[in-house]
This record gives C-alpha cells, structure tokens and sequence, in this order.
C-alpha cells in the first residue's frame, strides 16, 4: 500500500465513523491540518508514531510484512 492509499483508507475510516477531520485532530491530539496532510498521502512532516496513533483510533495499526524480491531467474523466466 502507498502512502496515497493509506491516507484514503483513513479518510474512509473516519467518515465510517462520521468524524470530521477536526474532531479526529482533537481525539489524537493533533492538528486538523496534519489530519488533511495524512488523508492526502503527504507525510513529508508527519512521524509514523502520529500516523499509528490515528490508526489505532480508527481500530487499525501498522503491521510489517515480508515481501520476497524477485530473483534474477524469475526476472530471466
């Protein structure tokens, strides 16, 4: 998932919710602003930990997966 997809996904949970971007700034502390930021994929000045506290809100989180690379006989084949 990009950050693009991400952001959607939050604004689509929070209107779930039929929060405003305002009252979900105040639930986790943040600026309104930094929620439209979020919602628009732009996280040049946004830490994961205010992304993860938005998430969990929402009643998601943040999880790794691995992803295998290629190999150069799959790139070949």
């Amino acid at each position: 998932m990009n950050s693009d997809e991400l952001g959607n996904q939050i604004k689509v949970l929070r209107k779930k919710k039929a929060w405003t971007q305002k009252q979900l700034a105040e639930f986790s502390s943040l600026d309104r602003t930094t929620i439209g930021s979020i919602e628009r994929g732009d996280y040049s000045d946004i830490g994961i930990r205010k992304v993860q506290r938005v998430l969990l809100l929402l009643g998601k989180c943040l999880t790794l997966t691995d992803v295998s690379l290629p190999t150069l006989d799959d790139l070949k084949g």
